[in-house]
């Protein structure tokens, strides 16, 4: 055992750990200033939380290292199956918050299990997409492959959490795309998400139609359903170059920007650190990503490399979907910033999907790596 965690240790990606640790410091600065009152010098404890979630999310981290993937695969199914119970479970039992029945109270403890949902996502993508020849996926392979989405997409959009769920599907997308279709079999799923929109914009609330709305022209509903949109532009626009300086944003510390240390903690990133603090971050995500794809294409093994597609999948439609939200090139739909934004359950799941990559890369280490 001991010489087991030995090994897991000299093998581990420190360069993958470095990049979560200065995402992790990021985060914790922002969220500090995001609910910093300079009026009384008073601070909220999510700073704080963030700072335990991160701890005991370093333990996940070594813990599903220590592990292995491939063991964790082997149990993909019953991983779903209590996913999708939890999902059913806050339907029923859950309680309510900014319009959505999202979360679970386990004691003094809350739970987003859509969020934690997204771990499991990732383990069963790389059970459901185990072969990797791209030749074979024809359409009846790729609708068999699709009905593991249904369950709980459904669950999530009716939660209803339109965001989350929608990470499900692009993620899913993405692996697809990835490993290679028919441009028939695309078009025809284009056709499909085309022809079944009215469907879907039936069964949304009135604050989520406001959401895509008020994305088209944000101006006219400056006053309302535009409000956040346009705050955090002007947050990010008031930072300029180098931004205002830490805990002098005006935006956040004056309270004009809502969410401002959970979903639009990336406009409170610009502007106290201006155009300069953005592109770090921006630069700090690619360099993630690309590390991660870099480890999928060493790969021979099915698991392993779906794992890596599917967690880079994951990671850049959310980031991209984030800061697209902050700056005005998508709907605010409520899709927090990996690692950056306050949330428990966000930060506990994208570590946790982090040791998943850390031990795909030590099961292959000294050989493939650098």
């Amino acid at each position: 055992m001991l010489e087991t965690i030995k090994d897991t240790l000299r093998k581990s990606d420190y360069f993958m750990l470095l990049l979560m640790v200065i995402l992790a410091v990021i985060s914790f600065s922002a969220i500090y200033s995001a609910v910093y009152d300079p009026s009384t010098g008073e601070v909220q404890n999510h700073p704080y939380k963030q700072i335990r979630v991160f701890a005991f999310g370093l333990l996940s981290y070594a813990t599903i290292s220590f592990v292995g993937y491939r063991r964790i695969v082997k149990y993909a199914i019953p991983l779903y199956i209590l996913g999708c119970i939890f999902l059913v479970v806050v339907k029923f039992k859950g309680f309510s918050g900014m319009g959505a029945q999202r979360w679970l109270l386990i004691g003094s403890l809350s739970i987003q299990p859509s969020e934690l949902f997204k771990w499991v996502w990732v383990v069963m993508l790389a059970w459901v997409f185990n072969d990797l020849q791209s030749e074979s996926m024809g359409l009846l392979k790729i609708m068999r492959k699709f009905i593991w989405l249904i369950p709980p997409f459904l669950l999530v959009f009716f939660q209803p959490d339109l965001g989350t769920a929608a990470t499900y599907l692009m993620t899913w997308g993405l692996v697809v795309l990835f490993l290679g279709v028919k441009r028939s079999i695309i078009g025809l799923m284009l056709i499909v998400l085309f022809v079944s929109a009215p469907v879907a914009w039936g069964h949304l609330k009135d604050y989520q139609k406001m959401r895509v709305i008020t994305f088209i022209a944000p101006d006219k509903y400056a006053g309302k359903e535009g409000y956040q949109a346009i705050q955090a532009r002007i947050a990010i626009g008031s930072g300029g170059l180098t931004g205002k300086g830490y805990l002098k944003g005006t935006q956040s510390h004056l309270r004009f920007m809502p969410e401002r240390h959970t979903d639009f903690i990336f406009a409170v990133i610009n502007e106290e650190f201006g155009f300069a603090g953005g592109i770090t971050v921006i630069g700090i995500f690619f360099v993630l990503i690309s590390r991660i794809i870099y480890i999928a294409a060493q790969l021979k093994d099915a698991h392993g490399k779906m794992l890596c597609v599917s967690i880079a999948s994951f990671i850049f439609f959310q980031f991209f979907v984030n800061v697209g939200m902050t700056i005005g090139l998508a709907p605010v739909v409520g899709v927090p910033l990996p690692f950056v934004s306050a949330g428990g359950s966000s930060l506990l799941t994208f570590i946790s999907m982090l040791g998943l990559i850390n031990s795909v890369y030590i099961s292959k280490a000294g050989d493939n790596f650098i």
